[in-house]
Parts: structure tokens; sequence; C-alpha cells
């Protein structure tokens, strides 16, 4: 009986200890004041967004909707809107609101503390893949 005990605490210590780990060493969730983000960005992929301090965006090549695997942008947006920053939530990123000019709305997430490292597209599901967007203004 007590080795079971004992057993199981050593079981509630690694879990803990692994759980303390990867809570430190995450990356803080991304968050920018609105300054931050006016600008031009472009991804690796070919896309490109410009903030406007007007509430204006131009878009191209912005990956809207994903395949099944997450992996691969099925649709784009490219064109002209209006933007948006959202307020920051207690957990998570917070996101860019892009609306196009038929009203389809998209999220943009911040990555970083006043965006230092980019804004990102996360495909949903359950996928490590990101479209990244670094500042170049």
């Amino acid at each position: 009986m007590r080795s079971r005990t004992l057993a199981g605490l050593a079981a509630f210590g690694a879990v803990a200890v692994l759980t303390a780990l990867v809570v430190l060493l995450s990356p803080p969730a991304g968050s920018a004041e609105r300054e931050e983000v006016i600008g031009s960005w472009r991804s690796h992929q070919a896309g490109a967004l410009t903030l406007r301090a007007d509430g204006t965006v131009t878009a191209e090549r912005v990956p809207t909707a994903f395949a099944a695997d997450g992996e691969r942008p099925t649709a784009w947006f490219s064109g002209r809107g209006t933007w948006s920053l959202k307020r920051k939530p207690k957990l998570g990123h917070q996101r860019i609101r892009i609306e196009n000019e038929a009203g389809e709305t998209y999220e943009v997430s911040i990555a970083g503390e006043g965006a230092r490292d980019g804004l990102f597209i996360k495909p949903p599901g359950d996928t490590a893949t990101r479209f990244r967007f670094k500042k170049t203004l």
C-alpha cells in the first residue's frame, strides 16, 4: 500500500514538473498597440498585408481557407478592406480582424510583444503549420 502511495506521489510530481516546464518555456502570447501593427507585412509564401492608420487594408494572397490536412491554402484574399485590432484575451494571442469589401471577415494573430515576432495565420485543426508575416516597413 505504501509503495502505491509513493508511486502515485512520484507520478504526480513528474506531471507537475513537466507542466511547469511547458508553461515557463512557452513563448508568451502576442499583443500589440495599434501603432505597432500599422505598416507593410510580407510572408515567405508570397502573401502581403498593408495595414494603414486610417483603418484600411490591402492584401495579396493572404490564406483564408485550408485543405483538410491544414498544410495547404485552398483560398486567398487579395484586395482591399478594413481592419481593427481586437482586444487582447486573457489567454492566447491578440488578433487583427480584417473585413474585405464583400463583408467576409478573417483574423490574423499577433506573435510576440509589440508584434516583434510578426503576424500569423494558423489553419484550423491539429497542425503545427503557421503562415507568418514579417514587417517590412
